[in-house]
């Protein structure tokens, strides 16, 4: 008995198949081309979307001789946000818009000039940001009104891809529920948050909520012929890659933070109920009923060294070998990098920059710097997590940083938590595996899941003495940031 989780990030797509037990048979991926045909445009061809995950569907099944009749089920883990909508003939209307998009900033700096965005928080408890659904419908509406007349169902990318798998139109409930037209405390989407942003038309635009494990129909003979599965074959629910981290972790419970480090950081709890604050936290359903996740993200984490490493670096193997060495050696910790090259979670317009720069600095002392600064960059997600919920004991870690042991005792450190690492590459294919297991009934519940399919951590203890350096160099850090601030120098 087998299982298939497709992951759908906003460049790469992923199928892997696994057991019961979330043991990877194998996974196969393919690069996806995003399209940027003016300035802050971030957009996939859907169809050729659904060509992508056919054919990494067949590659697997290909190259790891898997049965297509062992497959029980199919699930999803997708980027959250973004808006990939279709007509009444279930036909893409335009390119989908994935969440990095953002075209739609000056519909958000108004609404928050507006004060629009405390009139939603207190029922859909997100804050503004340009990809969100409700902000790419607003420019839409004013500048392709066509196609926003076209639009049958306001859908997130999974869902799409599941609609194409099954012909069911839903839309699954730890995505959705980020989109700021659904009300946490009802569980309804709300049409007065609609009427707020300015799209009251989309009230008969969306689509029917179902649950993470809620079998949502059978793969089409269509479908089957396009992706070599069989008709027939299960699909199930799938959920926010935010989410999916987490379940990969193991997590269902408030003592254990998730964290994330790769395009994006993200700092992500979960709780049993939605804890009141003064601060904008981003809230969702989680995929365990009855318990909501709290988290904190931007994209500034290892993105920021890749786009550093393809400037000026030949040999990118041979560069972190080297880096491991040259972070360990560096001991000036006077330099500071901003890693806001795709964006800041301190200031919406802060962009990124190398602070303190002199003569003496050596190629060795900038990286360490850009290291510090993507782990400063995760603590004030990270802290603010914490802050809302003490609770937090320890840290489950997932992503390409954590392969660094230099980079992740970094984060250890600063943190003062036990870290753990999570020894998976796939997190998003093997939570959604285990999310269509589930939905099978392999097992009764996520807890269930969870419990019996513990991942094998790496324990990183911190060091007390690292921790008051990091932290000393994280208050410089967040000096020199908030006094770049555009809005502090127009003062």
């Amino acid at each position: 008995m087998n299982f298939i989780g497709i992951d759908i990030g906003g460049t790469v797509t992923k199928a892997g198949i696994y057991d019961a037990q979330g043991n990877e048979i194998h996974v196969a991926s393919r690069n996806a081309e995003v399209l940027a045909e003016q300035p802050g445009f971030s957009e996939r061809n859907m169809d050729e979307l659904w060509e992508t995950v056919c054919r990494v569907v067949k590659q697997a099944i290909y190259e790891s001789q898997v049965p297509p009749l062992s497959i029980k089920g199919v699930s999803f883990s997708s980027h959250g946000k973004g808006l990939y909508a279709i007509d009444k003939k279930g036909k893409p209307v335009r390119n989908g818009i994935i969440s990095s998009d953002t075209r739609a900033l000056d519909y958000v700096k108004r609404w928050y000039h507006d004060g629009i965005d405390k009139q939603a928080y207190h029922k859909g408890l997100q804050q503004l940001w340009t990809g969100h659904p409700v902000s790419l419908l607003a420019w839409l509406k004013d500048h392709e009104p066509d196609n926003y007349a076209r639009i049958d169902a306001i859908l997130m990318v999974h869902d799409y891809i599941r609609f194409k798998f099954t012909g069911e139109i839903h839309a699954e409930i730890t995505n959705i529920s980020g989109s700021n037209f659904y009300n946490q405390f009802t569980s309804c989407y709300d049409n007065e948050m609609m009427a707020l942003f300015g799209i009251p038309e989309v009230a008969d635009k969306t689509a029917p909520v179902v649950n993470s494990t809620d079998r949502i129909g059978v793969i089409t003979p269509q479908a089957a012929l396009d992706c070599g599965l069989c008709p027939g074959t299960p699909v199930f629910g799938g959920f926010f890659d935010v989410v999916s981290s987490a379940v990969t972790s193991g997590i269902d419970n408030e003592k254990t933070l998730s964290a994330v480090a790769g395009t994006w950081s993200i700092a992500t709890s979960v709780t049993d109920h939605i804890i009141t604050s003064d601060f904008p936290y981003i809230w969702g359903k989680y995929c365990v009923p009855g318990k909501y996740f709290v988290h904190e993200g931007s994209p500034t984490s290892a993105s920021n060294l890749t786009w550093f490493i393809k400037q000026f670096f030949q040999d990118e193997a041979q560069c972190y070998q080297n880096f491991e060495q040259w972070i360990a050696q560096s001991c000036d910790e006077q330099l500071v990098f901003l890693p806001y090259l795709f964006g800041s979670n301190l200031e919406m317009d802060l962009q990124g920059g190398l602070i303190g720069l002199s003569g003496h600095h050596t190629k060795k002392d900038v990286i360490a710097a850009i290291y510090r600064g993507i782990v400063f960059s995760h603590l004030v997600h990270q802290d603010r997590i914490i802050s809302l919920n003490p609770a937090i004991e320890k840290i489950r870690f997932t992503g390409g940083p954590s392969r660094s042991r230099q980079w992740t005792q970094m984060y250890a450190d600063a943190a003062n938590l036990p870290l753990e690492v999570v020894d998976i590459e796939q997190a998003g294919c093997r939570a959604a595996a285990l999310c269509a297991a589930t939905g099978a009934g392999v097992y009764s519940s996520f807890s269930e899941a969870m419990a019996q399919t513990q991942p094998a951590v790496v324990v990183f203890e911190p060091d007390e003495q690292r921790h008051q350096h990091l932290r000393e160099g994280y208050a410089r850090y967040l000096n020199v940031a908030h006094a770049l601030s555009p809005r502090v120098n127009a003062k």
